[in-house]
């Protein structure tokens, strides 16, 4: 397997979490798929993957090394359309769905210039930080946060979002600031709730996970009203 093709395979890995789901990804066995990580592994001399609760998870090292390869496969695939002469305008309609917060802050503003290039082409931004019926609604695109629930759709990575717990100096003043992510349980957190998802809080430091329960007596389905509950 050529060095391009073995980038694509670690790749699909990292972003799918497992060598089952990024083998069905690119339609090849999960045996050619180990063979290829251990290859690439050996080749340069790193451990690129590791083992945890949440699946596969990369090294600092295969961070690294993902980020840089799929910048390498991203260079190829437009290389190609280049050369094809696929630059031609968009045309029709595009339904679009995502978060409202992740909207405002990161697609909105490239609306406008999206819509300049391509001329002939119809957006709709559907808004909504639940996981709605992508079929049902009509979504050609949809930008999630987290892992894929659907294995009919096929998924892409496009960057990380990693999460924080904040507060303001007021409450930790009046009920002091947790140290340690146990000390969580014994807080009323502002829980943001999508789809129910729970209240277990992971913690990631290199490759030892804590999970804890934080509760609180206020859920909010919605990033923004999050955000402003913290503020008030």
């Amino acid at each position: 397997m050529d060095r391009l093709a073995a980038m694509e395979v670690f790749v699909r890995v990292v972003e799918t979490g497992s060598f089952s789901a990024a083998a069905r990804h690119l339609r090849v066995g999960q045996p050619a798929v180990s063979k290829t990580v251990a290859q690439l592994e050996e080749r340069l001399g790193a451990r690129l993957l590791l083992r945890s609760t949440r699946g596969l998870m990369p090294t600092e090292a295969g961070q690294n090394f993902y980020e840089r390869a799929k910048r390498a496969i991203e260079e190829a695939d437009e290389a190609e359309l280049a050369a094809r002469g696929a630059s031609a305008s968009l045309t029709g309609e595009l339904r679009i769905s995502a978060a409202v917060t992740f909207s405002r802050l990161h697609i909105v503003p490239r609306l406008p210039a999206f819509l300049a290039e391509h001329p002939a082409l119809r957006v709709t931004l559907v808004l909504d930080d639940q996981n709605i019926d992508l079929v049902q609604s009509g979504i050609d695109v949809a930008l999630r946060m987290g892992s894929l629930e659907d294995s009919g759709l096929t998924a892409r990575k496009v960057a990380q979002s990693p999460r924080k717990v904040v507060g303001t100096p007021a409450y930790f003043e009046r009920h002091g600031e947790p140290k340690i992510p146990a000390e969580l349980s014994a807080h009323d957190a502002i829980v943001y709730d999508v789809l129910g998802g729970g209240t277990a809080w992971t913690f990631t430091k290199g490759s030892t996970e804590t999970s804890v329960v934080a509760d609180g007596r206020l859920r909010i389905t919605a990033a923004e009203g999050v955000r402003e509950a913290v503020l008030a």
